[in-house]
């Protein structure tokens, strides 16, 4: 039985990877367009947790 849960997992992570470096009309892949953008996904996290530091410590009246 184990063996064919390690064949699912097998088959699912391959084709997660063919799906990530799978060109696309435009000539990239997700994967690529994914580590393009990486930096302004990094800026949008930050001033998430910004704002949501500041309002924690408005509630906490810090």
């Amino acid at each position: 039985m184990r063996i064919i849960k390690y064949m699912a997992i097998g088959a699912t992570v391959g084709y997660g990877i063919y799906y990530l470096t799978r060109k696309k009309e435009n000539g990239k892949s997700l994967l690529e367009e994914l580590l393009e953008d990486a930096p302004d996904y990094v800026d949008r996290a930050k001033k998430y947790v910004e704002y949501t530091l500041d309002q924690v410590a408005e509630r906490l009246h810090v």
